[in-house]
């Protein structure tokens, strides 16, 4: 019953147009806010590990190999947890999971205080966390929106590759603000405590909402069989294996190949992260306009492999060019990845299930993006062959993308 109903009428203010709209508009845009402040966790606190890699590796007394193992472990950790968040959303409902997810992400961001064995602790928390969040956010958004999803998931997108850019921009001086890189890292604890207070609020006020469906059994099998889930897992860990050995290396090749300065790198690095915080706040509605979407498969592909051609024949020549082209391509296929997860699936439980499926699958493939690169490095002494690696996988990203792009659904079992 609501309290309202024992309020004598004539002690109650009058409710007129504009006050009702009012209500009406802030109940629209308050889900979306408090999904946004989550999205903006889920990149920051491991991309500003990048940029201060070698101040952790004297600090902390890190090899090489250590560091590139840091840069690694949250795709890892990605791809182990993901398969189990929608099983989290059927337990305890869409918003206590995801809640969940960003209070693991504080934990782990404190705990990277405690030295070495700290950052490897807390990096797992906090990517275990965040996994949550990358699986769960796109099925809440469709929970609390429904068709009017995909303008919601530009935003929450937009939200998250502006994380990216932020957390590496900000690495630098924040490592210098603090003292040292690892208190630098630490300060990103504001951010997450900015988003779990509402986030907790949200979870209150939708306490009766109708858990997901539990997967059936044989699901998770199912979904890998099913061809159009496979193309968009396929097209998300390409994609993301892309952008991920960019955040962790193109600031380095910039310098060893162009010779930029270190500032300059950083720089260029933040603007081509940058470039996504616009692009995902158009790609997803006016990709979801059309049935199918090979365009936006060719504008988020070719303009990387222009970029790689460029850092491999001409490095010197245009560094600024090539960040550009980079961040543009990357811009465009991260959003359109997360709309095709979207757009391809039938339900809230069915979109849940291939976000797990897709970032599962696809974060593991990009894991060996930042580790392969680095690898590679150690082992010629060089990044041409890292820069090899790095467009072979954009390649096979357009062939997916555009099986991807056909304007099919999932099965109904699936």
């Amino acid at each position: 019953m609501r309290e309202d109903v024992h309020v004598p009428h004539a002690a109650r203010p009058a409710a007129g147009p504009a006050s009702t709209a009012s209500r009406r508009w802030w109940r629209v845009v308050a889900p979306a806010a408090v999904l946004v402040l989550v999205a903006l966790c889920l990149r920051a606190p491991f991309a500003a590990v990048g940029p201060v890699l070698g101040e952790l590796r004297d600090e902390l007394g890190l090899s090489t190999g250590a560091l590139a193992v840091v840069t690694a472990l949250p795709l890892v950790c990605f791809g182990l947890v993901s398969p189990f968040a929608p099983a989290l959303a059927a337990r305890f409902g869409i918003h206590r999971a995801v809640l969940l997810g960003v209070l693991l992400i504080a934990v782990g961001v404190l705990l990277r205080l405690g030295g070495a064995p700290g950052l490897f602790a807390g990096t797992v928390l906090l990517s275990g966390g965040i996994a949550v969040g990358n699986v769960l956010l796109p099925a809440l958004a469709r929970a609390e929106y429904g068709v009017r999803a995909a303008a919601v998931l530009g935003v929450i997108t937009a939200a998250m590759s502006g994380s990216a850019s932020i957390g590496a921009g900000l690495a630098q001086p924040l490592s210098t603000a603090a003292g040292s890189a690892v208190a630098g890292l630490a300060l990103w604890g504001v951010l997450v405590l900015a988003a779990l207070v509402p986030m907790v609020a949200l979870a209150r006020a939708r306490r009766g909402v109708a858990r997901p469906a539990a997967a059936p059994s044989g699901a998770r099998s199912a979904i890998l069989r099913d061809r159009v889930a496979l193309a968009v897992t396929l097209f998300f860990g390409f994609q993301s294996l892309s952008f991920y050995a960019m955040l962790t290396w193109l600031a380095d090749i910039l310098e060893a190949e162009a010779g930029v300065s270190p500032v300059a790198a950083g720089g260029l690095l933040a603007v081509a992260t940058a470039l996504a915080v616009p692009l995902a706040l158009v790609v997803p509605p006016l990709a979801a306009r059309r049935p199918g979407q090979h365009g936006w498969v060719l504008l988020g592909t070719v303009p990387v492999v222009v970029a790689i051609g460029g850092l491999l024949l001409a490095p010197g020549s245009a560094p600024l060019l090539w960040a550009f082209l980079y961040g543009l391509g990357s811009g465009v296929a991260f959003p359109l990845s997360m709309m095709l997860i979207v757009a391809r699936s039938r339900d809230v439980a069915q979109t849940g299930r291939l976000s797990a499926s897709a970032q599962s699958i696809g974060y593991l493939l990009a894991a060996t993006g930042p580790l392969g690169v680095g690898l590679l490095r150690d082992a010629t002494g060089g990044w041409e062959a890292g820069l090899a690696l790095m467009l072979g996988a954009v390649v096979l990203q357009l062939v997916v993308g555009l099986a991807a792009a056909r304007p099919r659904l999932l099965a109904p079992t699936v």
